[in-house]
């Protein structure tokens, strides 16, 4: 039987799908890496709505995890956009 899910469980699914719309992580079917821009800001957009409708029902663990994923997931996001920018 599956161990129920949590919060923290949710946020990490959100997270690893923006890492494979950023190309970070391969797609888990076809194993391959491909930016999707509008799909991975939408993604982070939710994370941050979640981060902000949640804030005071978090536990320590839980806010800890958001802001380094945020964190991370916005500077590469804004990495993935400038190298787009560059391709233009």
């Amino acid at each position: 039987m599956p161990e129920p899910m949590t919060f923290l469980k949710f946020l990490q699914g959100l997270v690893i799908e923006a890492q494979v719309q950023l190309g970070i992580l391969p797609h888990p079917v076809t194993g391959e890496r491909a930016v999707n821009l509008a799909y991975a800001r939408a993604t982070v957009q939710i994370v941050e709505m979640l981060r902000e409708k949640a804030q005071g029902n978090l536990t320590p663990e839980e806010e800890d995890y958001l802001r380094g994923a945020l964190m991370g997931l916005k500077n590469r996001l804004k990495q993935a956009e400038d190298q787009a920018e560059t391709l233009k």
